[in-house]
């Protein structure tokens, strides 16, 4: 195969769906004149359009409807306690033992000692209900 054949190959499909612009398209013309095995090319690949356009048309298939969101606001809430809850029973029954982390490993500054202090009694709450619970 000559260097100019093996250049303009890959064009000779776009040149036979009508993709080339005119600059390549006239330089595969000029090409197509005087070689014979591009000739056959391209007109193997004119084939092969004609096949694919002669093929039957299918329709798409029909999607299923698309899942509605659950657009109640709560619902992020809702999965944390879905989430935790499971959680919190299986440490609970895995580990009487366990106790919750000491505040001031957590808190570098005093507003937020506070915070991490009234989380810290609802967690001791929450233990103490699940471990009754159970």
């Amino acid at each position: 195969m000559k260097r100019e054949c093996q250049s303009l190959e890959p064009l000779l499909h776009d040149y036979a769906e009508g993709w080339l612009d005119e600059s390549k398209k006239a330089s595969l013309l000029r090409h197509l004149q005087r070689c014979p095995a591009c000739q056959e090319k391209l007109k193997a690949w004119s084939a092969v359009g004609r096949a694919l356009r002669g093929l039957p048309r299918l329709p798409a298939p029909e999607l299923p409807p698309a899942p509605v969101a659950d657009t109640e606001p709560r619902f992020a809430l809702k999965l944390a306690l879905a989430l935790c809850l499971p959680t919190a029973l299986f440490l609970v029954i895995q580990n009487d033992a366990w106790q919750p982390p000491n505040v001031e490993s957590f808190t570098p500054y005093a507003p937020l000692h506070a915070l991490f202090e009234r989380a810290q009694e609802q967690l001791i709450t929450l233990w103490a209900w699940l471990r009754g619970a159970l």
